[in-house]
């Protein structure tokens, strides 16, 4: 899968270099690396909502017919940095406002009914589902014909909480409605999975869901060691596991990256950002190798 990190201006390494790195990129040029990624053995796209960017991103695949490549959509929400700055910079209502303006006439009546009744009653239940609506609306309504949602993951800010705190029906209510609704696999994102998948164990089935993690040689965000998560790993026969982090936030090559993924078994994917078609076709020709 093609990460969006370049895309948005994240690196986990440096932040320096993920400014001069999106400054190079505008939204053409980042459709177009997409396009080159597909053509070279990338099968999706894993972005983060509510990034203005990746919508963006959609708009132009669809509106200008950049690929014609079927490829799977796997948003990851909600993504905590772009609420935290909109409301210091607007403020709660603001906030509100541009989550709104961003939804079609219908999506907003349902929105609002739902939120409203989830607020009045203070349902973190109904909540978690409203916001999944509401924000998929806008994305789902500028998504290219060939795209097809697959995956809908949440984010690790709000798994690894739940987590922390045992809430098994924060995830059996979003496994419910992304199923239900969708008609997608729900999905997590966490750097616990050891933990993840002990918790899941004990409590809810993991069949037909899909986990992304980080693994890789320097077990760089794998937690609590690299030696657990991969044992964990091995043992792991319900669901999919997709590899994030596996150049360590570019720290580690390509060819260290390829070379440690082949050690491990019960990978269903990969996930990997790209900034430009040379580096698209290097990384992704090299990538689908490991499935041959």
């Amino acid at each position: 899968m093609i990460g969006d990190n370049p895309f948005i201006g994240v690196s986990h390494l440096s932040q320096a270099r993920a400014r001069d790195r999106i400054q190079k990129l505008d939204i053409e040029r980042i459709a177009g690396v997409i396009d080159k990624a597909l053509s070279c053995g990338a099968s999706g796209y894993t972005f983060s909502i509510p990034h203005q960017t990746n919508l963006e991103i959609l708009k132009t695949l669809k509106k200008e017919g950049k690929t014609e490549r079927a490829f799977g959509l796997y948003p990851i929400l909600p993504y905590a940095e772009v609420y935290v700055r909109a409301a210091n910079e607007k403020g709660m209502r603001g906030l509100a406002r541009d989550l709104m303006s961003r939804l079609p006439l219908g999506a907003k009546a349902r929105v609002l009914l739902q939120g409203g009744i989830s607020a009045v009653t203070f349902d973190p239940i109904r909540m978690l589902k409203a916001y999944v609506d509401m924000e998929l609306s806008s994305y789902l309504s500028v998504k290219p014909e060939n795209a097809e949602l697959r995956t809908v993951f949440l984010h690790e800010v709000v798994v690894d909480l739940a987590l922390s705190f045992g809430l098994v029906s924060i995830f059996d209510s979003f496994i419910e409605h992304v199923h239900d609704k969708y008609h997608a696999t729900p999905g997590f994102v966490t750097r616990n999975f050891a933990r993840f998948v002990d918790f899941f164990h004990d409590n809810i089935s993991c069949n037909d869901l899909t986990i992304m993690t980080p693994f890789n040689r320097i077990g760089f965000q794998m937690n609590p060691s690299r030696e657990l998560c991969e044992k964990h790993l091995a043992e792991f026969s319900n669901g999919g596991v997709f590899a994030m982090s596996v150049l360590a936030a570019g720290y580690l090559s390509l060819n260290d990256a390829v070379e440690y993924l082949r050690t491990l078994s019960n990978l269903s994917g990969v996930a990997v950002g790209v900034s430009s078609p040379d580096h698209a076709e290097d990384t992704f020709t090299k990538l689908k190798t490991l499935a041959s």
